[in-house]
């Protein structure tokens, strides 16, 4: 419902100012051409096209000017450490690096939040880490709020504030305010563990 896919049942969502919770179907599309991204566990990147047409696509989707979008997929793209393979398709580079052109793509538009789902899910444990500073950068310097959902605590630990739901509903939440990443670690673990050790989404 945050994402402005599903239909709420009662109360409203506001992001930036806007309710969407109200808006009509062109709205809505409008709205999320603007203001929302998403990078997906299994990158939906299009193996048609190059890494940096993939990332482009939003902007040629907005009708960006070409000089203003080329000038944005430079910056993020250096930014993101996936520059030189902008001529590179899909299925010639590995899973961290369609993971970060997947990331790319969902900020070069700058919206107000990003949707991660299970960004880490499909990569290893050096991919994640690297995605997860290239993410937690990202939110620092471009000022769009990232929502993830995970299952892993370690990929937990890199959030601002951590959600647990368990059979539908929210269980409890921790903030990291101060805290070191390892001490907020230990804090999801402990958490976790009061659930009964089951893997519950961050």
């Amino acid at each position: 419902v945050l994402s402005s896919i599903d239909k709420i049942n009662g109360g409203t969502i506001k992001i930036e100012g806007n309710e969407i919770s109200r808006m009509k179907e062109k709205q809505l599309a409008n709205f999320r051409k603007t203001h929302l991204g998403f990078i997906f566990q299994d990158y939906n990147l299009l193996d048609t096209l190059t890494v940096k047409e993939n990332i482009l696509l939003p902007l040629s989707v907005a009708k960006t000017p070409s000089a203003v979008a080329h000038k944005k997929f430079d910056a993020l793209a250096k930014q993101l450490g996936i520059y030189e393979l902008k001529d590179k398709y899909p299925n010639e580079i590995s899973g961290g690096q369609k993971q970060r052109t997947s990331a790319a793509r969902a900020f070069i538009h700058e919206p107000s939040m990003i949707f991660a789902d299970e960004p880490t899910g499909a990569l290893d444990s050096k991919a994640a880490s690297d995605l997860l500073n290239k993410l937690t950068e990202l939110n620092d310097k471009r000022s769009a709020s990232i929502v993830m959902v995970t299952h892993d605590p370690v990929a937990a630990s890199y959030c601002s504030k951590v959600i647990f739901i368990k059979d539908g509903q929210i269980y409890t939440q921790l903030y990291k305010g101060d805290q070191t990443q390892k001490a907020f670690f230990d804090d999801i673990m402990k958490t976790q563990g009061v659930l009964g050790g089951v893997q519950d989404e961050y």
